[in-house]
């Protein structure tokens, strides 16, 4: 059987509980053995990962809302110049959007 798949790897998933496939297998060429246990700690780390990119794309996203928080109170107050009409309140935050 495996002769026939030398281009292309055999992946065995055993969710099993006790596991139904002998961890021998993983042994063989172009055969991949993956058990709960291993399913388990790929998920965790691929959370861990999921977690770090998630603190960073909030920096981006922190970063993006304060410079265009900055260019429409700079607008409004070049608006309120030109026209000498004051704005009711220059100063946005974030919160306000």
């Amino acid at each position: 059987m495996l002769a026939n798949r030398i281009d292309r790897p055999l992946f065995i998933i055993d969710i099993a509980v006790p596991r139904d496939v002998d961890p021998a297998v993983n042994e063989m060429e172009g055969v991949y053995l993956y058990d709960i246990d291993a399913l388990r700690s790929v998920a965790e780390q691929s959370l861990a990962v999921r977690r770090q990119q998630i603190a960073s794309a909030e920096a981006i996203i922190a970063e993006h809302v304060a410079d265009f928080l900055e260019k429409v109170s700079n607008e409004l107050n070049r608006i309120s110049r030109i026209t000498g009409h004051p704005v009711a309140d220059s100063s946005l935050h974030a919160s306000q959007l």
